[in-house]
């Protein structure tokens, strides 16, 4: 057990002790992933491959180049009236505070009052002692460090200066080779992890530079888009050195949550330093609340598609972890490092903790999600998901295959000895719990198939043919803890086919003594999770109703495990909930 927590301690320390070396690598990999769009462009032209990842590298390096001219032309620009501004943001911040201090000044004072007092009395007290004269005071001695020579002040301004473009370069060789030798780098990453299964790894390999690379396009043509209309929002409203925010925000939009923040601090304290009062930091403050929600809920879902793989939890955790490890520029990495994972994970079984933990895909099925609901006895939460899930499959299939797939799977671990057998009952009266509330759910979606491999009828219950109004049917549970369930689920569908239905509890004793309703019925429907043994029990049930209801046909379901088949007489039937309704539609 504490092997996975050693392993993950130990890529930890290694991605933390080795960032000086990965962050230029894994920069160049997603550098290659948002040109590898454009190379496959130019190849679609005709384009020989060095050509066209040479094109592309240009063209990276002229963003690049455009963007370091602006936002040095604009910083320049608002550079030289800096001190005003300053000024008068200082000035403005005094009137806030005046202001702050006339309104809630009085209970400023009643909480903080005396402590402000005595703040004052120890400082005055603290100055008049370091004032008085002591015989015995030291000498202060200080030590300075030799004047600079020309060499070193040369060297401490440019060695900063030559270490983003040096990662740079390391960035733009490392994505060129990448770009030319795409195809056996990755027949070695496929070799890497393995050859015995060549169709799964080449799926996940080609799924995850195909997600990344449209990811990464697509963010970065929003984020310019955004950066574009903040740059002419803010030249409409009159902020100086628009281009400067316009791109800053464009740039700072690749973090996640804060960057927007972060962007809109600048405009607004320079909005408030040229207007005299504040109707410029409202139309500021307005550009950004319009903008980015319309970009993060309308834009964006049309180009990822509705969702980029990740779950809204995974990608916070992602954010503190990869900016805990890297600092901000983890930040700016961490949505696109964990959508990498997440790719793996869903295809390569090392990394399938990634999809399970970040992915966007329901951690169980439905069947699982409704057997959980029951088990841990929250019927409001089943019928939430049954509302969800009611928006795209009939009524019929959802019995069919949620909650039918649910109560199997409670008789299974019943079996295994997983769960006790006295928690059927529990799970029953649950399930009966969420069948009520659906009985008058309408049905919307009424063109799906009821069961596999049988032509079932359109669920309207005027249209199904063969006479049904007229037809009788009786639903009884057979005699175990979850058929009670099964023959309310089956006693509602009929009823929505317009047959009419009676329910009874069990038939009385255990002979199957025929009662007034039965003998009236023109089909009886003895349900339940039924397998071998339990359905040889019922035939002398069976038998003693066949002898005594000479009108009535007499079916048998459903079958306990999906895909069983039970030795059955001629006229018994095992089937599902869709097919056993199929089936007294075609006999009515």
């Amino acid at each position: 057990m504490t092997a996975p927590w050693i392993i993950a301690s130990i890529v930890t320390f290694a991605l933390y002790a080795g960032r000086s070396v990965l962050l230029p690598i894994i920069l160049a990999i997603l550098l290659s992933f948002l040109l590898a769009p454009i190379v496959a462009g130019f190849r679609r032209l005709r384009v020989p491959r060095a050509p066209a990842v040479l094109l592309a590298i240009l063209m990276a390096l002229g963003t690049i180049g455009v963007t370091s001219a602006i936002l040095v032309s604009q910083a320049a620009t608002l550079t030289k009236d800096a001190p005003a501004y300053a000024e008068r943001i200082t000035a403005k911040a005094a009137v806030v505070r005046i202001a702050l201090h006339d309104r809630f000044g009085s209970i400023l004072q009643t909480n903080g009052g005396g402590s402000r007092q005595n703040a004052q009395n120890a400082r005055r007290a603290g100055t008049a002692s370091m004032a008085r004269p002591r015989d015995d005071a030291a000498i202060p001695v200080e030590i300075r460090a030799p004047p600079a020579s020309a060499m070193d002040e040369i060297r401490s301004y440019v060695l900063p200066a030559l270490a983003p473009v040096e990662t740079t370069l390391i960035v733009l060789i490392v994505a060129i080779f990448i770009l030319f030798q795409k195809e056996d780098l990755r027949d070695r990453l496929i070799r890497l992890m393995g050859t015995a299964d060549l169709h799964r790894t080449t799926v996940a390999l080609d799924e995850g530079a195909k997600r990344l690379s449209r990811y990464f396009l697509s963010q970065f043509v929003v984020n310019v888009g955004f950066g574009a209309v903040i740059w002419g929002g803010l030249f409409l409203i009159g902020v100086p050195s628009p281009g400067l925010w316009g791109v800053l925000a464009g740039l700072l939009r690749f973090i996640p949550y804060v960057g927007v923040l972060v962007a809109g601090v600048g405009p607004l304290a320079l909005a408030a330093a040229v207007d005299p009062g504040w109707l410029m930091v409202g139309y500021v403050a307005l550009l950004f609340l319009i903008v980015e929600p319309l970009v993060g809920y309308v834009v964006e879902p049309l180009l990822y598609g509705h969702s980029t793989g990740l779950s809204p939890v995974s990608v916070v955790v992602a954010a503190l972890f990869w900016t805990w490890i890297w600092g901000p520029l983890g930040l700016v990495l961490s949505m696109p490092l964990t959508l990498m994972l997440v790719v793996l994970g869903r295809y390569i079984p090392a990394f399938e903790i990634f999809d399970v933990v970040f992915g966007d895909r329901p951690p169980l099925s439905p069947a699982e999600t409704f057997y959980q609901r029951v088990l841990a006895g929250h019927p409001e939460e089943a019928i939430e998901q049954a509302e969800t899930h009611l928006d795209t499959l009939s009524l019929a299939a959802y019995y069919d295959e949620v909650i039918l797939g649910g109560l199997r799977l409670a008789v299974a671990d019943v079996d295994r000895g997983a769960v006790e057998r006295t928690a059927l009952r529990a799970i029953c009266e649950t399930t009966l719990e969420v069948l009520e509330a659906l009985e008058h759910h309408p049905d919307p979606v009424a063109t799906s198939s009821l069961s596999d491999g049988i032509d079932a009828p359109v669920w309207r219950g005027s249209e199904i043919a063969n006479g049904g109004n007229g037809s009788v049917v009786l639903c009884v549970p057979g005699r175990g803890p979850l058929d009670a369930a099964v023959a309310r689920m089956a006693a509602q569908l009929l009823r929505r086919c317009g047959y009419q239905v009676q329910e009874q509890q069990r038939m009385n004793g255990r002979d199957g003594t025929v009662t007034p309703v039965a003998a009236k019925a023109n089909f009886i429907c003895i349900l339940g999770l039924f397998d071998d043994r339990s359905f040889r029990r019922m035939q002398p049930v069976i038998a003693k109703l066949e002898t005594e209801t000479t009108g009535a046909t007499i079916m048998v379901g459903v079958v306990r495990v999906e895909g069983q088949v039970i030795q059955q007489a001629e006229r018994d039937f095992v089937a599902s909930i869709g097919a056993l309704c199929s089936a007294i539609s075609t006999r009515g």
